[in-house]
Protein backbone atom coordinates (compact mmCIF):
# COMPACT_ATOMS: atom_id res chain seq x y z
CA UNK A 1 0.00 0.00 0.00
CA UNK A 2 1.16 3.55 -0.72
CA UNK A 3 1.21 6.03 2.14
CA UNK A 4 -0.96 9.08 1.67
CA UNK A 5 -1.09 12.30 3.66
CA UNK A 6 1.51 14.75 4.92
CA UNK A 7 5.00 13.30 4.90
CA UNK A 8 5.97 15.24 8.04
CA UNK A 9 3.45 15.27 10.87
CA UNK A 10 3.46 17.97 13.57
CA UNK A 11 1.64 17.48 16.85
CA UNK A 12 1.54 19.84 19.82
CA UNK A 13 1.60 18.84 23.48
CA UNK A 14 1.21 20.90 26.64
CA UNK A 15 3.20 19.69 29.64
CA UNK A 16 0.84 18.87 32.52
CA UNK A 17 1.45 18.50 36.26
CA UNK A 18 1.29 14.69 36.02
CA UNK A 19 4.08 14.64 33.40
CA UNK A 20 6.85 16.39 35.37
CA UNK A 21 9.26 15.50 38.16
CA UNK A 22 9.55 17.31 41.53
CA UNK A 23 11.57 20.04 39.75
CA UNK A 24 8.72 20.63 37.25
CA UNK A 25 10.83 19.17 34.40
CA UNK A 26 9.13 16.94 31.84
CA UNK A 27 10.12 13.34 32.59
CA UNK A 28 11.83 11.30 29.88
CA UNK A 29 9.09 8.66 30.03
CA UNK A 30 6.39 11.31 29.49
CA UNK A 31 8.33 12.67 26.51
CA UNK A 32 8.58 9.16 25.04
CA UNK A 33 4.83 8.83 25.50
CA UNK A 34 4.36 11.99 23.41
CA UNK A 35 6.64 10.50 20.75
CA UNK A 36 4.69 7.24 20.68
CA UNK A 37 1.39 9.11 20.44
CA UNK A 38 2.56 11.32 17.57
CA UNK A 39 3.95 8.31 15.67
CA UNK A 40 0.68 6.43 16.07
CA UNK A 41 -1.42 9.39 14.96
CA UNK A 42 0.78 9.99 11.91
CA UNK A 43 0.57 6.33 10.93
CA UNK A 44 -3.19 6.63 11.13
CA UNK A 45 -3.32 9.66 8.80
CA UNK A 46 -0.99 7.88 6.37
CA UNK A 47 -3.36 4.92 6.21
CA UNK A 48 -1.54 2.27 8.22
CA UNK A 49 -2.75 3.04 11.73
CA UNK A 50 -4.74 0.90 14.15
CA UNK A 51 -7.72 0.32 11.85
CA UNK A 52 -5.48 -0.91 9.02
CA UNK A 53 -3.55 -3.12 11.44
CA UNK A 54 -6.67 -4.78 12.85
CA UNK A 55 -8.11 -5.47 9.40
CA UNK A 56 -4.90 -6.99 8.06
CA UNK A 57 -3.51 -8.93 11.03
CA UNK A 58 -0.60 -6.57 11.38
CA UNK A 59 0.95 -4.57 14.19
CA UNK A 60 3.86 -2.19 14.75
CA UNK A 61 6.45 -3.15 17.37
CA UNK A 62 9.01 -0.61 18.54
CA UNK A 63 12.47 -2.21 18.49
CA UNK A 64 14.90 0.67 19.19
CA UNK A 65 14.49 4.25 20.32
CA UNK A 66 17.00 7.05 20.82
CA UNK A 67 16.04 10.45 22.27
CA UNK A 68 18.39 13.34 23.02
CA UNK A 69 17.27 16.52 24.79
CA UNK A 70 19.32 19.72 24.49
CA UNK A 71 17.18 21.96 26.68
CA UNK A 72 14.90 21.32 29.63
CA UNK A 73 11.15 21.16 28.98
CA UNK A 74 9.12 22.31 31.97
CA UNK A 75 5.60 22.47 33.37
CA UNK A 76 3.21 24.47 31.20
CA UNK A 77 5.48 24.46 28.14
CA UNK A 78 3.88 23.78 24.77
CA UNK A 79 6.11 21.69 22.53
CA UNK A 80 5.72 20.78 18.87
CA UNK A 81 6.81 17.30 17.88
CA UNK A 82 7.61 16.77 14.21
CA UNK A 83 7.81 13.16 13.03
CA UNK A 84 8.13 11.29 9.74
CA UNK A 85 8.98 7.84 8.33
CA UNK A 86 12.61 8.24 7.31
CA UNK A 87 13.51 5.02 5.50
CA UNK A 88 14.30 1.38 6.19
CA UNK A 89 17.23 -0.73 7.38
CA UNK A 90 17.09 -4.51 6.88
CA UNK A 91 13.92 -5.64 8.70
CA UNK A 92 13.28 -2.22 10.26
CA UNK A 93 11.18 0.76 9.21
CA UNK A 94 12.75 3.93 10.63
CA UNK A 95 10.97 7.00 12.00
CA UNK A 96 12.64 10.24 13.07
CA UNK A 97 11.49 13.27 15.02
CA UNK A 98 12.42 16.77 16.12
CA UNK A 99 11.12 18.53 19.24
CA UNK A 100 10.62 22.29 19.09
CA UNK A 101 9.50 24.94 21.56
CA UNK A 102 6.46 27.13 21.04
CA UNK A 103 8.80 29.78 19.59
CA UNK A 104 10.39 27.36 17.11
CA UNK A 105 13.65 26.67 18.97
CA UNK A 106 14.93 23.12 18.71
CA UNK A 107 14.79 21.27 22.04
CA UNK A 108 15.79 17.76 21.01
CA UNK A 109 15.90 15.05 18.37
CA UNK A 110 15.41 11.36 18.06
CA UNK A 111 14.99 8.30 15.88
CA UNK A 112 13.34 4.91 16.14
CA UNK A 113 13.29 1.46 14.53
CA UNK A 114 9.99 -0.35 14.07
CA UNK A 115 9.15 -3.91 13.07
CA UNK A 116 6.00 -4.48 11.00
CA UNK A 117 4.64 -7.77 12.34
CA UNK A 118 2.29 -10.36 10.83
CA UNK A 119 0.29 -11.24 13.96
CA UNK A 120 -0.90 -14.59 12.58
CA UNK A 121 2.57 -15.86 11.66
CA UNK A 122 4.23 -13.85 14.45
CA UNK A 123 6.98 -12.84 12.03
CA UNK A 124 8.24 -9.48 10.70
CA UNK A 125 7.09 -8.28 7.30
CA UNK A 126 10.30 -6.76 5.83
CA UNK A 127 10.29 -3.45 3.94
CA UNK A 128 11.51 -5.36 0.87
CA UNK A 129 8.10 -7.07 0.69
CA UNK A 130 6.67 -3.77 -0.54
CA UNK A 131 3.51 -3.92 1.55
CA UNK A 132 4.15 -0.33 2.63
CA UNK A 133 5.61 2.06 0.06
CA UNK A 134 6.72 5.60 0.86
CA UNK A 135 8.79 8.30 -0.80
CA UNK A 136 11.60 9.02 1.66
CA UNK A 137 13.46 11.46 -0.59
CA UNK A 138 14.51 14.86 0.73
CA UNK A 139 13.39 14.20 4.30
CA UNK A 140 15.56 15.41 7.21
CA UNK A 141 17.34 13.15 9.71
CA UNK A 142 16.57 13.20 13.42
CA UNK A 143 19.63 11.29 14.67
CA UNK A 144 22.41 9.61 12.70
CA UNK A 145 21.77 5.92 12.10
CA UNK A 146 22.20 3.02 12.48
CA UNK A 147 20.90 3.14 16.04
CA UNK A 148 23.25 1.48 18.46
CA UNK A 149 22.82 -2.01 19.85
CA UNK A 150 23.51 -1.51 23.55
CA UNK A 151 26.11 -3.70 25.32
CA UNK A 152 25.07 -6.87 27.10
CA UNK A 153 25.24 -7.01 30.86
CA UNK A 154 28.67 -8.18 32.04
CA UNK A 155 27.39 -10.25 34.90
CA UNK A 156 23.85 -10.93 36.02
CA UNK A 157 23.85 -10.16 39.71
CA UNK A 158 20.94 -10.28 42.08
CA UNK A 159 18.40 -7.78 40.74
CA UNK A 160 17.82 -4.81 42.98
CA UNK A 161 14.13 -4.50 42.10
CA UNK A 162 11.31 -6.56 40.65
CA UNK A 163 7.89 -5.62 39.27
CA UNK A 164 4.71 -7.58 38.65
CA UNK A 165 3.08 -6.77 35.32
CA UNK A 166 -0.30 -5.20 36.06
CA UNK A 167 -3.29 -5.02 33.74
CA UNK A 168 -2.72 -1.26 33.49
CA UNK A 169 0.76 -1.91 32.05
CA UNK A 170 -0.63 -3.58 28.91
CA UNK A 171 -1.01 -2.08 25.42
CA UNK A 172 -3.41 -2.89 22.57
CA UNK A 173 -1.28 -5.96 21.70
CA UNK A 174 -1.83 -7.29 25.24
CA UNK A 175 1.89 -6.89 26.00
CA UNK A 176 3.64 -4.49 28.37
CA UNK A 177 3.52 -0.94 27.02
CA UNK A 178 6.87 0.53 25.99
CA UNK A 179 6.56 3.33 28.55
CA UNK A 180 6.30 0.88 31.45
CA UNK A 181 9.79 -0.44 30.69
CA UNK A 182 11.20 3.08 30.91
CA UNK A 183 9.48 3.79 34.22
CA UNK A 184 10.72 0.52 35.70
CA UNK A 185 14.28 1.20 34.53
CA UNK A 186 14.35 4.66 36.12
CA UNK A 187 13.49 3.14 39.48
CA UNK A 188 16.99 1.65 39.55
CA UNK A 189 18.60 5.07 40.02
CA UNK A 190 19.21 6.42 43.52
CA UNK A 191 16.50 8.98 44.41
CA UNK A 192 19.19 11.23 45.91
CA UNK A 193 20.89 11.35 42.50
CA UNK A 194 17.58 12.06 40.75
CA UNK A 195 16.89 14.98 43.08
CA UNK A 196 19.94 16.72 41.60
CA UNK A 197 19.74 15.57 37.95
CA UNK A 198 17.34 15.08 35.06
CA UNK A 199 17.53 12.63 32.15
CA UNK A 200 18.91 14.30 29.02
CA UNK A 201 18.96 11.23 26.77
CA UNK A 202 17.71 7.69 26.55
CA UNK A 203 18.55 4.78 24.25
CA UNK A 204 16.38 1.66 24.32
CA UNK A 205 16.61 -1.81 22.79
CA UNK A 206 13.32 -3.71 23.13
CA UNK A 207 14.22 -7.40 22.95
CA UNK A 208 11.28 -9.55 24.09
CA UNK A 209 7.77 -9.14 25.43
CA UNK A 210 6.22 -9.46 28.86
CA UNK A 211 2.57 -10.12 29.65
CA UNK A 212 0.12 -9.80 32.51
CA UNK A 213 1.13 -11.37 35.80
CA UNK A 214 4.78 -12.00 34.94
CA UNK A 215 7.62 -10.85 37.20
CA UNK A 216 10.12 -8.44 35.65
CA UNK A 217 13.47 -7.90 37.41
CA UNK A 218 15.82 -4.96 37.04
CA UNK A 219 19.61 -4.63 37.23
CA UNK A 220 21.34 -1.25 36.84
CA UNK A 221 25.02 -0.56 36.17
CA UNK A 222 26.67 2.85 36.40
CA UNK A 223 28.66 3.50 33.22
CA UNK A 224 30.04 6.81 34.45
CA UNK A 225 29.07 9.39 37.00
CA UNK A 226 26.08 10.48 34.95
CA UNK A 227 25.26 7.51 32.71
CA UNK A 228 23.60 4.19 33.50
CA UNK A 229 22.78 0.92 31.78
CA UNK A 230 19.51 -0.71 32.78
CA UNK A 231 18.62 -4.36 32.15
CA UNK A 232 15.15 -5.85 32.49
CA UNK A 233 14.62 -9.62 32.66
CA UNK A 234 11.71 -12.03 32.70
CA UNK A 235 13.26 -14.92 34.58
CA UNK A 236 16.54 -15.53 32.72
CA UNK A 237 15.24 -13.95 29.49
CA UNK A 238 16.37 -10.40 28.82
CA UNK A 239 13.45 -8.30 27.57
CA UNK A 240 14.76 -4.72 27.47
CA UNK A 241 18.08 -2.90 27.57
CA UNK A 242 18.33 0.86 28.21
CA UNK A 243 20.94 3.57 28.66
CA UNK A 244 20.20 6.89 30.30
CA UNK A 245 22.39 9.98 30.53
CA UNK A 246 21.76 12.76 33.02
CA UNK A 247 22.51 16.44 33.47
CA UNK A 248 22.87 18.34 36.68
CA UNK A 249 19.77 20.16 37.79
CA UNK A 250 20.45 23.88 37.93
CA UNK A 251 18.05 26.64 38.96
CA UNK A 252 16.43 28.36 35.96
Amino acid sequence: MNMEGKRIHTESFKVHTYEVDPHNILTIDSLCQFIQEAASNHADTLGFGVNYLLRNNRTWVLSRLSVKIDRKITLGDIIHLKTWPSGSEKFFFTRDFIIESNTGDELGRGASYWLFIDTEKRRPVPPSRGEIVFDFKELPSGIDKPLEKLPQIDKISSPELSFTVRYGDLDLNNHVNNIAYIRWALEGIDPEFRKLHYASSIDINFIAEAVYGEIVSLSTNAVSGKAFLHYLFRGETEICRLRTRWKEQRPS
